[in-house]
């Protein structure tokens, strides 16, 4: 009998959609789930972090409320949704430290205040280990909804920000590096980019999105298996974390295209409006804090493919999945 670490999370989630998909609105495997509401959809995500896969040692109170809010409004961000509020249920042993509870609140209070919502209430249960389950919820425009389908051949593929930063972190925390603090703050401390998606989706002009939680391959790999386009990426176009130039080029690679964590949002502009997206994006005061780059193009066919100085190679449809990777994602 196959276990759940022989199928990984895509295929438990193929499972899970296969049961559960009834024809909702727009269909089971974006960011966001959604209810009809009026002119608007109600955009819902829950996400789940817990001790074992996501905190590293070390971490606080405040940094593990915080990403545990972070990551549930990053999935709001991806669809093009404004946000309206956050739920959490916590589990918790018994033995838990009340200024550990309260540390934690006080993230969740910090990064819903920095957003304009508010944590409208929860569960809280004894568990053996920590594990707090996110659900937030916003509201779109049906029309102006941003989903992971959508994209056309020819489609201008940009992201925001830049890449490879949890990974760096990651590897800090990883040699035991002097800059422990810092690099618990760069992985814990994601931003959702809200702001950003909703310029996306008052755009008119983009045409697909998700966040990047998994890493590049694994999430273009995730387009891809939807819409069977082929997501081709210039190398030398990525935005790179800076702090990459510290570990060697093999290694910063495959942080970039595979780690993931950094939160980032993945899109696909059609391409009479790119140069338009872009020229509104440096307008606007998003342009004051990051950065929106064009790394590549949406192709009819050929599979993912990352494009280097020396050619072609393919983009592996890897990086973070539950029940097969080992340790702190």
């Amino acid at each position: 009998m196959a276990r759940l670490s022989d199928i990984g999370e895509r295929g438990a989630i193929d499972i899970l959609a296969r049961i559960f998909d009834r024809g909702q609105p727009i269909g089971l495997g974006h960011d966001c789930g959604v209810v009809e509401w009026g002119d608007d959809y109600l955009v819902v995500t829950t996400d789940v972090v817990n001790r074992k896969t996501h905190i590293p040692a070390g971490a606080t109170a405040q940094q593990i409320g915080w990403y545990a809010t972070a990551v549930n409004l990053s999935d709001i961000a991806a669809a093009g949704a404004r946000p309206l509020g956050f739920v959490a249920a916590l589990s918790m042993p018994a033995d838990t430290d009340v200024e550990f509870l309260r540390g934690l609140a006080n993230g969740m209070e910090e990064c819903v205040r920095e957003f304009g919502i508010a944590v409208l209430g929860g569960d809280t249960k004894e568990a053996d280990v920590l594990a707090i389950a996110g659900t937030a919820f916003g509201r779109v425009r049906k029309e102006r909804i941003l989903l992971r389908t959508g994209a056309r051949p020819g489609d201008a593929i940009v992201v925001t920000g830049d890449l490879g930063r949890a990974g760096h972190a990651a590897k800090m925390l990883e040699q035991s590096s002097g800059l422990r603090t810092e690099a618990l703050s760069q992985l814990l401390r994601p931003y959702p980019r809200i702001a950003d998606g909703m310029f996306f989706s008052e755009s008119g002009a983009v045409t697909s999105c998700m966040d990047l939680s998994d890493g590049l391959g694994a999430s273009l790999g995730q387009l891809a298996a939807m819409t069977k386009l082929s997501y081709q990426i210039d190398e030398a176009a990525l935005p790179r974390y800076a702090g990459l130039t510290t570990l060697p080029p093999a290694v910063a690679k495959e942080l970039v295209l595979y780690y993931g964590g950094d939160y980032e949002l993945l899109a696909t502009v059609r391409p009479d409006a790119i140069q338009t997206v872009l020229q509104r994006y440096s307008e606007s005061s998003l342009h004051e804090r990051r950065r929106l780059t064009i790394i590549g193009k949406v192709a009819p066919s050929g599979g993912n493919v990352l494009v280097t100085k020396t050619g072609k190679e393919p983009l592996l449809a890897k990086g973070w999945e539950h029940f097969r990777s080992s340790g702190i994602r």
